[in-house]
């Protein structure tokens, strides 16, 4: 079982949705959702708060893309920050989006079809990314 799993997804329905559906399949201790990017970054930069396991980013977010959030992200200075596993979740990839991600591989370890369900979470789970 992964200590935390962070959310961020401007819309707070899908939030809901992803969170129960993390509860359902018992893969962490603890979940944490934020509808804006800057304030999931300043809780990652926060050195009070333990670093979570896995984020989920939103790529299509208003105020803050996955693409900002993750060269935000990029500039935290944290201990084991590079254990994070990062997932970018979206409903359609469209291919300038898909180039990008192409340039995130050491960032992003995956790109993931929403909504989350229990299946796709235990793939998560269970695969090496």
């Amino acid at each position: 079982m992964l200590n935390s799993i962070l959310l961020v997804d401007d819309n707070n329905a899908t939030n809901y949705i992803h969170e129960k559906n993390l509860v359902k399949a018992n893969c962490a201790k603890e979940i944490k959702a934020f509808q804006v990017g800057q304030l999931a970054l300043d809780y990652l930069d926060d050195t009070s708060n333990a670093l979570p396991d896995i984020i989920f980013v939103d790529i299509n977010m208003p105020t803050m893309d996955a693409w900002e959030f993750i060269e935000e992200y990029k500039l935290i200075k944290r201990a084991n920050k590079d254990k994070v596993k990062i997932f970018l979740l979206t409903t359609s990839l469209i291919p300038k989006d898909e180039a990008k991600i192409n340039t995130l591989d050491k960032v992003v370890s995956a790109v993931i079809m929403k909504p989350l369900t229990t299946e796709s979470i235990q793939d998560i789970l269970t695969e090496n990314y």
